[in-house]
């Protein structure tokens, strides 16, 4: 099924919030206002949950406990505000089927969100918010596929335990792979060519000129969280660093050793907090 039939399948594309547009196009806007976002999440009642729910959450807790979105806002800080709204919205616009892991999905991708945006504000070439959203965006076309094309998914999984690649399965059962499609769904969002760019070079950023930076921040984000997670020494995480990769951004892997636990336990929390009920 071309990917032009599948969008056409979707009796209604999965939707995000305007706030979420909002907040995606303002970034780099040194004149967005805290206040004016503050009053538009306090209109969103499942959003303004999960303000406050962070907000008084053991790693943000300080002192008496949250009870306005404008505490909230004074607590949390704009640039973690934003990413929990974009966070939360994303996931607002997803029905998978129970079959799907969606904590364990979720736990994943703000890993790799959470290293994505440490890494950029290393190399410091990069706004880390932009390469948090970009990376929490990374995995949309699987969320598509698991959504829409469920028996098509069973397969794939079917052939990803007999020992193919995610990649090449969804390539030879769909004719594209979750990269392709979710680049396409970023287009039909009419988000910032910066996001679809991203998305669609993840897989292979150095054979595209000019090279985005951003898909390079994903690569090493999903490498770093795929090792970690899988009980990769620090050590050993830094000796395999895709060095080609890394020399993109000047990176030097050594920097993130301190850091992995915390960037972890960070992206643990965000997704206990965001996949709650």
């Amino acid at each position: 099924m071309s990917m032009d039939r599948l969008f056409d399948k979707i009796k209604q594309l999965p939707s995000i919030p305007q706030l979420l547009h909002e907040l995606m196009h303002s970034f780099g806007d040194e004149n967005a206002r805290i206040d004016d976002i503050a009053a538009k999440i306090a209109m969103d009642q499942v959003i303004s949950v999960k303000v406050l729910r962070m907000a008084n959450s053991a790693a943000f807790r300080r002192g008496n406990e949250v009870t306005s979105i404008e505490q909230a806002v004074m607590r949390l800080g704009f640039s973690r505000l934003r990413s929990l709204v974009v966070a939360s919205g994303i996931m607002s616009g997803f029905k998978a089927p129970p079959s799907f892991d969606k904590t364990h999905f979720w736990t994943e991708t703000f890993q790799v969100a959470t290293i994505a945006k440490t890494l950029a504000q290393q190399c410091g070439t990069v706004d880390p918010e932009t390469a948090f959203t970009c990376a929490l965006i990374h995995n949309i076309g699987e969320l598509l596929i698991q959504t829409t094309l469920p028996e098509e998914a069973e397969l794939v999984h079917m052939a990803i335990e007999r020992g193919a690649s995610r990649v090449d399965a969804q390539r030879e059962m769909l004719g594209y792979d979750y990269a392709q499609l979710g680049a396409e769904l970023a287009r039909r969002w009419n988000l910032a060519d910066t996001f679809v760019t991203a998305i669609a070079e993840q897989l292979d950023p150095l054979e595209h000129e000019p090279v985005s930076k951003e898909a390079v921040l994903i690569r090493l984000a999903v490498f770093v969280s795929f090792a970690w997670s899988a009980g990769v020494p620090a050590q050993a995480i830094a000796a395999r660093f895709p060095r080609a990769l890394a020399e993109q951004l000047a990176l030097d892997p050594a920097t993130l050793i301190p850091h992995l636990e915390s960037l972890h336990q960070q992206g643990n929390a965000l997704a206990d907090i965001l996949t709650t009920p």
